[in-house]
This record gives structure tokens, C-alpha cells and sequence, in this order.
């Protein structure tokens, strides 16, 4: 076989090459601190690489979101410290205008502040974030979720989902509560039953809110009271209660004095003053009532009252009314408050666990990735032995011709 100067001159130049190649592989592996510097290095590691990083980057992603989270969640929990703040400062001064010796004037300032609060409330609801999303509609975060109807009313225009972050592998959590659970999903009365006065009484009794004894018997009620005057002045007061099919429940005539304790159907209540002949109450199942209404009922019994004792009367059983309801709507945002709280420390726990979770992949990772410096400079130091022994063998034959020799 015949061999060519050229030939034996680009073998050495190939075996050369070869040797910059490596060389300048191990050279980026060592300025990169990458042992994998390119897919071709290491097919599968390269894949478990491209995984884990892909893993890295969602658990990171849910570090995020626990930090979106944590930041709605301190808002909305700010937000309903406040909320209860007004509802109390409501009550002290519900409790101070349930006093007889408040003049009308009196009751209207108490009124005002009432109302004013009533408004700030009504602003808390419609809160937005830092982004300007309404923090209590729900899902529908672009719509303001309370507004006045045309009746002078309050309606709510968002609906009642929550929504969500996902916080681990397989884990979400609420980031918020709709106005809908907060203020509106709140039952009226003592939560089992309300009690109301007829607008037509014309004496001065007032009804306790009432309790509960056993179960109560879902349905409509009527408290009837008879009065009768004896020619000496004596009075004699008797009552009936009736279901809304008219049927008795106690019968008529039933005696009655001031405080005694009216028990049916599992309500237990009483009457304090002097009710006239034919004065009633209803008793109804709670219903729901945003604690706006509940408010503004109260603030409507003060400008409307007036001297006379009737509407004493009526002021009083509305006042009633309200504290028992704002006991309901305190109750209720604290319970949500509660899970607020008990969210924010679920945030707190999960975190820790992604960032265990993280430093995991990233050991991993390095294990798969990273270069080990020692064994790589020693490479090095091979492959730059090996390109300077083909660079000395090239100058040699480069000098070598067949020429010389014929």
C-alpha cells in the first residue's frame, strides 16, 4: 500500500485536532462547572437533568405562590380585624341608645354614627388588592361585589366560590372568602329562630330574643295577648300562641304576668311590660341576612323614634334584634377569621416543606451535573499532555519527505 506524504501529514493533523477537541471539552466542563455541557455529553443524565430542573422550577413556582397567598390572606385577615372592630363599637352603641332616658335628638346623633359605620363597613366589604381585584367577590374579582339596590337595600353582585394556589405537589389552599360567606350567610335572630313585633301594638311590651329549649319546630308562630280591665282597675293579661294554619298550640286564655316564661315548640321566651288587647308577635325560622340590613334596621328605629311608649316599645324589640344579630355576624367572621389564620399556618408549614423539597432536587442535581474538579483537572492535564505530544509529532513529520530518500 502506498503511503503519501500528504497522508502521513493529515493523520498527524487529525490526531490533533482530535486532542484540541477534547481539550477544549474539558476546558468548558471546567470554566462552566458543568459535566454536562450539552445533551451529546450524556444522553440520560442530560434527560434527568432537564427533569429535575423542570421540578426545581414548579416547586419554586409554589414558593411564589405561597407568597401571593400568605400576602391576600394577611390583607383579608387585616380586613376582617376591622370588620368586627365596627361591628362591636355598633353594639356599645346599640346597647347605649336602648336606654329610655336617650331624648330623640340623642337617638338621632346615635344614629348618624351608626350609619357611618355602617358605611365603612360596606367599604370594607369591597376592599381590592394591590392589584385592584375586589377582594370578596368571589370568583368574579373584576365586579364590585356590594351595592345599594334601588329599594335602599344591599345586593351582592359576585358569587360564592373561592379561589385557589397551588402550594405543593398536591396541595391548594383558599386564598379568599366571598362577601357572600362573610356578610351575608348570616342567620337572623338567635340562629334558630327570630322574633318579631307587630307595627300595629300599641302597648309597651317587649319580647325577649328568645333561646332555644330542645329542638325547634320549624314554623310560622303568633303570640296573642289578651288584655282585660276590671271596674276596680285590675288588670288580667292571657295569651294564645298559633301556628300559621291557625292551629293552637296553647290555648287561649292561658294566664300571663310581666317575665313569665313562654315555652313552645322549643321556643322559650318571655314578654317584659304591658301589652294591649290584641298585641302579637310572630315567630319565624332565621333566615340569612346581610349585616348591613341588620345595621340599617336599627338605624331606621332610631330616626323614627318618638316619645310615646309604643315606639318605645318598638325601638326596643328592634334593638333587641340587632344585638343578637350582630352577635351572629361577629360569630360568623370570626369563624372565618379562624380559617384565615389556620390557612396562614398551613402556608408557614408547607414552605418549610418545599424548601426541604427544593434543597433535595438541588443536591440531586449537582450529583448529576456538577463537575468533579479534581478528576477533571487531572484530565485536563492529560488532554494537554496529549495535544503537545501530537503538536511535537506533527513538526516531525512535517519535516519528513519521501524525497529525501530517493
Amino acid at each position: 500500500m502506498r503511503v503519501s506524504t500528504h497522508q502521513t501529514q493529515q493523520v498527524a493533523i487529525d490526531a490533533m485536532l482530535d486532542q484540541q477537541k477534547k481539550l477544549s471539552t474539558v476546558q468548558h466542563q471546567v470554566a462552566t462547572g458543568r459535566r454536562i455541557t450539552r445533551p451529546s455529553d450524556d444522553p440520560v443524565a442530560a434527560a434527568r437533568v432537564l427533569n429535575l430542573r423542570n421540578t426545581l422550577g414548579t416547586a419554586e413556582q409554589q414558593q411564589e405562590n405561597i407568597a401571593a397567598a400568605r400576602t391576600h390572606l394577611t390583607m383579608e385577615e387585616s380586613i376582617l380585624g376591622n370588620a368586627t372592630s365596627i361591628i362591636q363599637r355598633v353594639r356599645e352603641l346599640t346597647v347605649q341608645a336602648n336606654n329610655d332616658s336617650l331624648t330623640p335628638q340623642d337617638r338621632g346623633f346615635v344614629a348618624e354614627e351608626v350609619n357611618q359605620l355602617n358605611m365603612e363597613l360596606f367599604n370594607l366589604a369591597n376592599s381590592t388588592n394591590s392589584t385592584g381585584e375586589f377582594m370578596f367577590s368571589g370568583s368574579k374579582t373584576k365586579f364590585r361585589p356590594f351595592n345599594n339596590s334601588a329599594n335602599g337595600g344591599f345586593e351582592y353582585h359576585g358569587d360564592d366560590s373561592q379561589r385557589f394556589l397551588l402550594i405543593g405537589p398536591e396541595r391548594q389552599i383558599a386564598i379568599g372568602d366571598s362577601g357572600s360567606n362573610i356578610f351575608r350567610s348570616i342567620k337572623d335572630g338567635n340562629g334558630e329562630f327570630t322574633i318579631f313585633d307587630s307595627e300595629s301594638n300599641k302597648g309597651n311590651a317587649i319580647i325577649d330574643p328568645g333561646n332555644t329549649t330542645g329542638d325547634f319546630i320549624d314554623g310560622h308562630y303568633a303570640i296573642v295577648f289578651a288584655k282585660v280591665v276590671h271596674p276596680d282597675g285590675s288588670k288580667d293579661f292571657s295569651y294564645k300562641v298559633t301556628d300559621e294554619k291557625g292551629e293552637i298550640i296553647i290555648p287561649e286564655g292561658t294566664p300571663y304576668d310581666d317575665g313569665d316564661a313562654i315555652i313552645f315548640k322549643g321556643v322559650n321566651t318571655y314578654v317584659e311590660g304591658e301589652p294591649e288587647d290584641g298585641d302579637f308577635f310572630t315567630v319565624r325560622p332565621s333566615e340569612n341576612q346581610d349585616v348591613f340590613t341588620t345595621i340599617d334596621r336599627i338605624v331606621k328605629a332610631l330616626k323614627g323614634s318618638s316619645g310615646n311608649s309604643s315606639d318605645h316599645a318598638g325601638l326596643h324589640n328592634e334593638a333587641n334584634r340587632t344585638l343578637v344579630g350582630l352577635d351572629q355576624a361577629m360569630g360568623n367572621i370570626l369563624e372565618v377569621r379562624a380559617t384565615v389564620g389556620a390557612r396562614l399556618n398551613a402556608l408557614d408549614g408547607q414552605e418549610d416543606i418545599n424548601e426541604s423539597y427544593k434543597l433535595q432536587i438541588k443536591q440531586t442535581l449537582s450529583k448529576v451535573e456538577d463537575l468533579d474538579y479534581s478528576q477533571a483537572v487531572s484530565e485536563l492535564n492529560l488532554k494537554l499532555t496529549g495535544l503537545e505530544a501530537s503538536q511535537k509529532a506533527f513538526t516531525r513529520i512535517q519535516g519528513i519527505s519521501l524525497f529525501n530518500y530517493l
